[in-house]
């Protein structure tokens, strides 16, 4: 194939910022940001799973403490009433089994008042375990959307970076004649490079200096000649002099 000195430079600007693409997009990829947040995952889930097992603790024990305060109330409300029926009464056997009850009823509600104030105990350690538990969550959520927002502006200057030379490519693609476009792209994403610079007697495709005969037919080879790298199979472009 032949393509004027003048295309083969163009190969090396489009390669130039096709490796420039390459590295925005490793970057992007590899972000700290993004391995942070990824990092978060496991100490995240810890923290839910400690502030959702707090949660469910301290529900239990105030379901179980409102049903115990419901009791007491029972307790109290039939006290008084025995209180009542027991203070107009007229019969002995009335009085005797009203008496036998409300004694029964004291010694019940102790037992629910000593219950009581035990689980409010509970309730307050409980509610002490569940705030911490969830300012153990907050603080790692914290951590997340900071680290977030700072990915995020991160990508975004890339993806800046990013349209900038690919617009840039695209005008120098429209520049070179179709089939050395195709054969520039077809080398590519075979071996990775496309086309690369021969300096002195190095070809930067493969990094090695060509061996005296491979140099010798590269170079007696005619300036608008497509040659090749022996190493890489990248399309060489050589130092044309203007």
């Amino acid at each position: 194939m032949k393509a004027s000195t003048r295309q083969q430079r163009l190969l090396l600007d489009l390669q130039d910022l096709d490796n420039t693409l390459a590295r925005l997009r490793r970057k992007r990829s590899t972000l700290p940001e993004r391995a942070a947040i990824e990092g978060l995952g496991d100490e995240t889930a810890a923290a839910r799973d400690g502030f959702m097992r707090a949660q469910r603790g301290l529900d239990t024990l105030r379901v179980e403490l409102d049903r115990i305060e419901s009791d007491v109330a029972t307790v109290q409300q039939r006290r008084d009433r025995d209180n009542e029926m027991l203070a107009v009464s007229t019969s002995s056997k009335e009085a005797q089994a009203l008496q036998s009850e409300l004694d029964t009823l004291a010694r019940r509600q102790s037992e629910l008042e000593d219950r009581e104030l035990e689980l409010m105990e509970a309730v307050e350690a409980a509610q002490a375990s569940f705030a911490e538990a969830e300012a153990v969550l907050a603080g790692v959520d914290g951590r997340r959307a900071e680290l977030q927002a700072s990915l995020e502006s991160a990508e975004q200057a890339i993806d800046s970076e990013l349209a900038v030379n690919s617009k840039e490519r695209g005008g120098v693609a429209a520049e070179l004649q179709r089939d050395l476009l195709d054969l520039y792209e077809s080398i590519r994403a075979r071996a990775g490079i496309g086309a690369a610079r021969l300096r002195g007697n190095v070809s930067e495709g493969s990094n090695m200096a060509l061996a005296p005969a491979e140099l010798s037919d590269i170079r007696a080879t005619a300036p608008d000649e497509i040659v090749y790298c022996p190493g890489s199979g990248a399309i060489l472009v050589r130092d044309f002099e203007d």
